[in-house]
């Protein structure tokens, strides 16, 4: 799959742009982010609040469920200290149709938006091991419950997040709490 952001930041790469790419809603031309480039290197990508890799990928998704995006290319000085994104170009897009493949197994796992998520109490006492992953996604639930603002903020890749929200639940460590019926 060649997405419209891919051929863009292939055209930077091949002329060895330094500058950024703002990331822009077609339909109302919003700011969403941008693509920093050095010397043709990505070296910081910031989407939706995203920052990193993750911001990357999550572009990428979001392409792949078909929303659209505009790209204004716009020459600037850009410092070597903003950057956030450390591989180079291909091993990033090699990885990318792994990252699309996951993302859609996941998503007949994800939780309904319209439920609270919570830590139950026991399970911290417990000694069942936890995964870097589960951990990150244990730390996000300590400041948001709702499955957006989980997904939002915690660091990990929407399919990382679904993974470990599965296995926690599997562990006993959530509560999953129902919107109340009228």
């Amino acid at each position: 799959m060649q997405s419209k952001v891919m051929g863009v930041i292939e055209e930077q790469i091949a002329v060895r742009f330094t500058g950024k790419v703002n990331i822009l809603a077609s339909f109302n031309r919003q700011f969403l982010g941008h693509i920093l480039f050095k010397d043709g290197d990505v070296i910081q990508v910031t989407f939706n609040a995203n920052k990193g890799l993750k911001a990357f990928y999550q572009l990428i998704i979001q392409e792949y469920s078909l929303n659209s995006f505009d790209y204004v290319v716009e020459p600037e000085l850009v410092n070597e200290d903003q950057r956030q994104i450390h591989y180079p170009f291909l091993v990033i897009k090699n990885r990318m149709s792994d990252v699309l493949k996951l993302y859609r197994e996941s998503l007949k796992l994800r939780p309904p938006e319209n439920v609270k998520i919570l830590i139950d109490a026991e399970f911290i006492e417990d000694t069942l091991p936890v995964t870097p992953e589960e951990f990150d996604v244990l730390k996000t639930l300590t400041e948001w419950n709702n499955p957006f603002e989980i997904y939002q903020h915690c660091e990990l890749l929407d399919h990382e997040i679904t993974m470990a929200l599965v296995s926690l639940r599997k562990k006993g460590a959530l509560k999953i709490i129902a919107p109340k019926m009228a």
